[in-house]
């Protein structure tokens, strides 16, 4: 429960007419938003919602259908947990949100889809003409590919951004970016080609105060001919459920966890025109930031570290897909396999190795319905030398740790240990300190080890082993050689008093 509570959401909404700010606490008769100010004794009224339900859907269904104004609200989704201390650097944020754009961006909510949703309703009711679709902000990565396109297509081909018309003193007072230390370390060369820097640190100023944060930056050429520096922050984590209009599906999902791609071309609505553009879909691995790139600015290339493909290959790279090329060479000279699929995010190619024989497992690993076949370890007849009795056996059947003596190590030494088998990982756990009582299945000793374990283990006594001076071993119920009879018999004999 406590997990589940950690993973919810909540909306800050900004009036924009009245500057108000506060967290979203359902709809008011109107269809406005219900304001709640963000504060610990209004945590209960406020509207939560996880990653994977409709409760953000059926909200904003109900807020486009029922509000006469809503373009005059802005929204955001933050944490539940810590949500009083964000709204008041929202609030700051907010002063000034054309300037605290990118700041701004991870948190702002994209309600395209629910305006366009509303609207197709409206024609679908009836109405003569749809509610216009608001334009959204332009997004750093929109602002990226659109002007990356522009370049190409006014040329005729591709030019570099051009960052001598970036106002370099302003980017170190505004973000506190060392441009001479992005120079140096090749980071400016890769923005000028539409890439990103490596993680950098950045100390933006707010209001005078400076806020340190770690961040990718791109360049963006803006309208006027002037370059700007763009920050793109550390996600949480991915949003594997969607990307503006597009509905991420189970295999989609799988996808992008897997490989960091899409698999496939995604038709992305432009915000600011409503066209749909064919685009491949990545995932930032750096900032954990979904990232689109038109399929008309990837180029598909004629030849992969020195193996061409065929025209089959490359089809299937134009839509998106994995293809798994043999024999290609290293710079150090060594041939190498791997599967190629484009990258949205690095807008070339990814290389994943193994993705031949990792397929090959994963056909062994599956159910004759493509099910995932439970990963088991199989429990073998000996442990390191040591035998595996059924005992071990029922106690491991519970997920419980056993004691088991006499096993050998890499280097040919004998120890002991409490041991367990791991099925998820495919390995047995081992522990030479005692776990919790609770997490042990004790094993009852054979009628050949009952007087070793009391003698040894629970510290009693054997009248016919009393004396010899060593720790019994398996089985052994009376001297074992002639030093250990001579101990025993002289510790019996009676001694004279004086």
């Amino acid at each position: 429960m406590e997990q589940k509570k950690k993973e919810q959401d909540v909306l800050i909404v900004r009036d924009e007419k009245t500057g108000e700010i506060g967290v979203v606490a359902g709809l008011k008769r109107d269809g406005t938003p219900n304001l709640k100010a963000a504060k610990a004794e209004n945590t209960q009224d406020f509207l939560r919602f996880d990653r994977h339900g409709d409760v953000l859907d059926n909200f904003f269904a109900n807020f486009y259908r029922q509000c006469k104004e809503p373009k005059r609200f802005g929204f955001y989704r933050v944490a539940a947990e810590g949500a009083d201390k964000v709204v008041e650097v929202l609030k700051e944020l907010l002063k000034n949100p054309k300037k605290n754009e990118e700041l701004l961006a991870p948190h702002k909510v994209d309600t395209t889809k629910y305006e366009q949703s509303a609207a197709q309703q409206q024609t679908q009711e009836g109405e003569t003409q749809a509610a216009p679709t608001e334009q959204t902000e332009e997004t750093p990565q929109q602002a990226e590919q659109s002007s990356a396109g522009e370049r190409q297509s006014n040329d005729g081909g591709y030019k570099p951004i051009d960052d001598s018309h970036l106002d370099r003193e302003a980017v170190a007072e505004r973000w506190g970016i060392d441009l001479a230390a992005l120079e140096q370390s090749g980071d400016l060369e890769r923005m000028r080609h539409d890439g990103k820097s490596q993680l950098v640190e950045c100390n933006p100023d707010f209001g005078g105060i400076r806020v340190p944060m770690q961040a990718r930056l791109s360049l963006r050429e803006n309208p006027d001919g002037t370059v700007s520096i763009i920050p793109h922050p550390i996600r949480r984590e991915p949003n594997l459920d969607e990307y503006r209009n597009v509905k991420f599906t189970p295999e989609d999902q799988e996808n992008l966890k897997k490989t960091g791609n899409l698999g496939r071309v995604a038709e992305v609505v432009d915000p600011a025109t409503g066209e749909l553009i064919p685009s491949f879909i990545s995932i930032d691995r750096l900032t954990n930031e979904t990232v689109a790139v038109p399929v008309s600015a990837i180029r598909i290339p004629e030849e992969v570290k020195g193996v061409k493909l065929d025209p089959e290959q490359k089809a299937a790279l134009s839509r998106g897909e994995g293809v798994y090329v043999e024999g290609m060479t290293a710079k150090s000279g060594k041939k190498f396999n791997a599967t190629l699929q484009i990258n949205a995010d690095k807008r070339g190619l990814d290389f994943h190795f193994g993705g031949q024989k990792k397929a090959q497992r994963q056909e062994q690993t599956q159910t004759a319905d493509g099910a995932p076949k439970e990963r088991r370890l199989r429990i073998g007849k000996t442990l390191l030398g040591a035998e595996v009795k059924p005992e071990y056996k029922a106690g491991w059947e519970q997920n419980k740790w056993v004691y088991i003596e006499g096993m050998t190590d890499k280097k040919g030494q004998k120890f002991n240990a409490y041991v367990r088998p791991n099925h998820e990982k495919v390995k047995y756990d081992f522990s030479r300190k005692r776990p919790e009582q609770s997490q042990i299945y004790e094993v009852k000793p054979d009628a050949a080890s009952r007087t070793q374990v009391a003698v040894n283990s629970e510290g009693k006594t054997d009248e016919a082993t009393k004396h010899i001076g060593e720790p019994l071993q398996r089985g052994q119920t009376a001297p074992a050689n002639e030093e250990q009879q001579r101990r025993q018999q002289n510790a019996n004999k009676p001694r004279m008093r004086m």
